[in-house]
Formats: structure tokens, C-alpha cells, sequence
């Protein structure tokens, strides 16, 4: 009955001494040991307070001083482990009924038979025995769990810091080339991940950039990109000239293969070689999704693969081709987590986004991407532009803003226009990265302020970029009057200049006092509004001159075409 070594220890409670004795005799019988006994339920208390152990409790119910279910009540809080069985006549029948209520095991008649009572003490002794084991695993299972939360913290501790040290394989800073805008956005899908790039300046003339992205998720994919970087030679180390891009593909490829043999581990890059001198770009794909080279008036051109992936084979060959970059053209390479299905739809909206001017690495992304939440599967995502053109380049790898802005200055991201006032005047400023998605706010605040006949005043010193839908809002609000502009940073003037904003420029003043303490402002999002907003800065810079109207008419164009119509 009982497989546990040590005999369950059983109590018997009635007022009559012949039928303790005979469930005494029929306990002992059944393997209960020892036995005790108590006359009623006062004694029976007695009893379980000296003996927590007690397994089994066989009560009646109609006994002096403490009948059994006073004793029931007690009991149960006082040793919950035990077992309750209940004995009781055809006059307290009901009673039993409580009895069971109140959570006894069983009841039996008075001077029941021996075999009825075996049979309830072996059903009663077993449940016992199966809530003990359940509360034994249960047991168990929580301190399995706290050791999974113990090694899963570990865990989350060294990917956190294996995320640093990949970071720390990202570029900081684009290097300088003159005449071109460089930007990249970095988002690893989880702490770490298999994206990998790079822009490097190659003498005077070249400009070498590389996108790469690993199978895979978190670290193995982010230990076979370090593999790549590791492994790619970038110039000749003999005439230190860089290398075509074909021959870059075809040696990391082959230095992959040599280095690992397992299966289903390779990876997908798009390498490309910029020569300023006469303003061509030569690329070469290894089963990477296709770079776009967007052109003002013409169909985004789409280069695609021009070999396999790298790590399959050791003998693959690339092939490379042989663009020519004019003034104002894009180039866009991105890992295929921005286009998480891969549709034509997705490609085609990535054509339409890149071929609004201006438009940055971080709308590109927003654009596609849209405001879901992002799911704990997720891919890597990243993305390099490079604009021939003027402008403010930038890296932005997710981590804190860069070193150049003052510590005061609030990090959270969207936090990108301030407020403050002055006895002579109010002023606004942009910070950071300025894009169309900060618009709504900005020129809220600015119309405020004109509209309580205020001098304004705009301060640029800290801004590092701004698209096109910011510059056509400060020219907007430079037209109505009454609007200063402080601090302009050369890239911003570029800008400016390159827009033919002269107006703009005639409010530029570098005599004005230091600004203010400012306060952040929340910015919207892309709703209704801001896309009214964008349609209003683009109409205001194509009015500048006809190659604005040139550069712009196809954004106006769309977003007029979207004016109304739900996002």
C-alpha cells in the first residue's frame, strides 16, 4: 500500500475505547505506525501538536469537549499534509457532508468493516503521496526556473556586452569626400547581430564601402561577419592600391571557405569602389539584394548579384559593373531585414522613398519599416546612402548621440527641437538630425511666436542634417518675416545653397547673443498633418528656382496625388 520506507504515522479520535481499539488494530494491520489514539477532539490536538508527521487522522464526529468537525477546522491549518478521514452514524450524516466540505478525504459508517476501511486509508495515503511528489516537483520546477532566470541574466549580460564590442567594429564617423553626402542606419535585431559595413578612404581618389549580412540571427551570424571583416583585403598590400571589387569578393570568399566547412553558414555582401576623379563607381555583388542607383528624371536602376553568396564555394566567381555617378544621383544598399518579405510591392515603395531628394537614411528606414513594434524575431537592418551631392554626413549605429552634443542636451530619440525665450526674442532650435517627422512641432511653435508679433529666432549650431521637408519649413517661415537664423553650421549652409535659398541666407546672422536655456519639444508623427506639411516645405523650395522645380516635381507630384487619402 504504502511504497515509502517509513510507515505513515496515523491518529484515531472517538470517545469509545472498543472502536479505537479496532481502528487501531485495523490501522497497524494496514501498515500505519505508530498508531496514536485520542478520546476526543481537545486530546486529538494535543496529539498533533507533538506529532506535525501524522499522515492519516480516522475522527468521529459526534465525541465531548470538541466534536470532529471542530477539530476538521482546526486541523486543516494546523497540519495541512494530513489526511482526513470522517466516521459518523446515520444521525450525523449531514455532518459528514460538512465534514467533507470542509476537506476530509472520505467518510464511513460507524464500526465500519475492515476492508472499507482499507480501502479509503490506501486511496487516502496515495492522494497524499501524489500532492507530496506534485509539491515536490513543483518545487523543483521553481528552482530550475530560478536557475534558467540565473543563466538567462548571464546570458543577457554577455550579449550586452558582446553588442559593445561589435559596435565598436562599426564605423564612428564617414570619412571625407568631398562632394558627397554619406549616411547609415544600424539596427541589429537583437543584441547582436549579422550586419555588418564599412566606409573607408583609399588616398586621395578612393572611396571603398562594403554592406554584409550574415545567416542567421545573434551571435553566430555576428561571429561569421567579424570572420569577413577579419578576412577582406581592400588594397593591394604589395602597390597599396585598392582592388577591384570583384577580385575583394572572390579573395574573402575564398579566405570563408578555408576558415569553416560547416553547412548552411555563408554570408551575403555588396562591396563598392567610388573613384572621385571621374566620379565612377564599380560594384560587386555577392547574392545581396539589389543596390539602387536613383537618378533625377530616370527609372532607379537596379544592380544586382554578380555572384553567389560567400562561403559556399571556393571557386566562385564575381563579376563586377561600372556605373557613373552625376550630380545629385543616389546609391543605396541595404540587408534584406527592410524588406522583411521580399515583395515587388516592398521594392517598389524602397524606389519611391529613395527617389524623394533629401530624403535621409532614417526616413528610407522609417518609411519602410513603419511604426510596428518590433517583434523579438526580428532581422538586422541596416542601411548606407551616399548622395552626390553637398551635405552633413553620418553614422547612426542606435547607440547615444554623438560626442558633439553638449551633455545637457536631452538623448531620447525624437528629441530634436527646443524652445526658449528672451526678453528681445523667442527662439526655436534643431538638433541632431532634423527630418520631416520633427516638422509638425517646429513649425507649430514658430507660428506661435510670429503670431504674438515676437522676433524668432532659429538656432542651427548644433543641427547636423536637415531633409528637405526642414528646409523647406524654415524657408516658409523665414518668408513671413520677423525670423533670424543663428549659428548655421557650413554643412546646413551647403545646404541652403545648394537649394538656391537666398532669402534663407539673408537672415543668417553670426552676431546674435548665445541662445537661451531651451526646453525640448515633443515631436508628432507621420500622420495626415505631417504629410500636409511635407506637400507645403516642397512646394516652397521648388519655387525657389527651375531646378528646384526640376529636383522636386515628382515628391510633389506623389504627394499631392496623396493629399487626403489615409497613410
Amino acid at each position: 500500500m504504502n511504497p515509502d520506507p517509513v510507515p505513515p504515522v496515523a491518529l484515531v479520535v472517538d470517545d469509545e475505547p472498543v472502536t479505537r481499539l479496532m481502528a487501531k488494530l485495523t490501522l497497524e494491520g494496514l501498515g500505519c505506525a505508530p498508531v496514536l489514539e485520542a478520546q476526543d477532539g481537545i486530546a486529538a490536538q494535543e496529539v498533533l501538536r507533538a506529532h506535525p508527521e501524522v499522515a492519516l487522522v480516522l475522527t468521529d464526529i459526534m465525541m465531548p469537549r470538541m466534536d470532529g468537525l471542530a477539530l476538521l477546522r482546526w486541523g486543516r491549518e494546523a497540519v495541512p499534509d494530513a489526511m482526513w478521514i470522517v466516521l459518523s452514524g446515520l444521525e450525523t450524516f449531514d455532518s459528514a457532508v460538512t465534514a467533507i466540505r470542509l476537506g476530509a478525504f472520505d467518510f464511513l459508517p460507524k464500526s465500519p468493516h475492515r476492508e472499507e476501511i482499507g480501502v479509503a486509508v490506501r486511496n487516502a495515503l496515495e492522494k497524499r503521496q501524489l500532492l507530496a511528489e506534485r509539491e515536490r516537483l513543483h518545487r523543483e520546477l521553481q528552482r530550475k526556473v530560478r536557475e534558467l532566470e540565473e543563466t538567462s541574466a548571464a546570458l543577457r549580460h554577455d550579449l550586452e556586452r558582446a553588442e559593445v564590442i561589435q559596435r565598436a567594429l562599426l564605423p564612428r564617423s564617414p570619412p571625407p569626400m568631398e562632394g558627397y553626402c554619406i549616411q547609415a542606419v544600424y539596427r541589429p535585431g537583437q543584441h547582436v547581430g549579422g550586419d555588418l559595413y564599412d566606409v573607408v578612404r583609399l588616398g586621395e581618389r578612393h572611396l571603398a564601402f562594403y554592406l554584409a549580412d550574415a545567416t542567421g540571427h545573434g551571435v553566430t551570424s555576428a561571429m561569421l561577419s567579424v570572420l569577413f571583416k577579419q578576412r577582406l583585403v581592400l588594397a593591394d598590400p604589395a602597390t597599396g592600391l585598392a582592388l577591384p571589387p570583384a577580385e575583394v569578393l572572390a579573395a574573402v570568399n575564398r579566405s570563408i571557405c578555408e576558415a569553416h566547412a560547416a553547412p548552411g553558414l555563408f554570408l551575403t555582401a555588396v562591396f563598392g569602389l567610388l573613384d572621385s576623379s571621374d566620379a565612377s563607381l564599380t560594384l560587386a555583388s555577392a547574392g545581396h539584394p539589389p543596390v539602387l542607383h536613383a537618378r533625377a528624371g530616370a527609372p532607379t536602376r537596379l544592380v544586382r548579384r554578380t555572384g553567389p553568396a560567400l562561403g559556399l564555394a571556393p571557386d566562385a566567381r564575381f563579376g563586377q559593373e561600372r556605373l557613373q555617378l552625376l550630380a545629385g544621383d543616389r546609391i543605396l544598399l541595404y540587408t534584406d531585414g527592410l524588406l522583411p518579405s521580399g515583395s515587388d510591392r516592398e521594392l517598389e515603395l524602397l524606389q519611391e522613398v529613395l527617389a524623394r531628394p533629401m530624403s535621409s537614411a532614417q526616413e528610407v528606414a522609417a518609411h519602410l519599416q513603419g511604426s510596428a513594434a518590433p517583434s523579438p524575431d526580428r532581422d538586422d537592418v541596416t542601411i548606407l546612402l551616399i548622395d552626390a551631392h553637398a551635405g552633413a554626413s553620418w553614422f547612426d549605429n542606435g547607440a547615444e548621440a554623438p560626442s558633439s552634443v553638449i551633455a545637457d542636451v536631452p538623448r531620447n530619440e525624437g528629441e530634436v527641437v527646443f524652445y526658449g525665450e528672451t526678453d528681445d526674442a523667442a527662439w526655436l532650435a534643431l538638433r541632431g538630425r532634423a527630418a520631416w517627422m520633427h516638422c509638425d512641432a517646429f513649425h507649430d511653435a514658430a507660428l506661435a511666436m510670429l503670431d504674438a508679433k515676437r522676433l524668432l529666432v532659429i538656432d542651427l549650431s548644433r543641427c547636423e542634417y536637415m531633409d528637405s521637408t526642414c528646409l523647406g519649413t524654415v524657408h516658409e517661415l523665414v518668408a513671413r518675416g520677423r525670423v533670424l537664423l543663428a549659428g548655421v553650421t557650413p554643412a546646413v549652409r551647403a545646404l541652403f545653397e545648394e537649394l538656391s535659398m537666398q532669402q534663407v541666407l539673408d537672415a543668417v546672422r553670426d552676431d546674435l547673443p548665445a541662445a537661451p536655456g531651451l526646453y525640448a519639444l515633443n515631436a508628432q508623427g507621420a500622420d495626415d498633418l505631417a504629410q500636409a506639411r511635407i506637400l507645403r516645405a516642397h512646394e516652397a523650395l521648388s519655387a525657389l528656382s527651375e531646378h528646384n522645380r526640376e529636383e522636386f516635381k515628382d515628391v510633389v507630384a506623389s504627394l499631392r496625388g496623396d493629399e487626403g487619402s489615409p497613410r
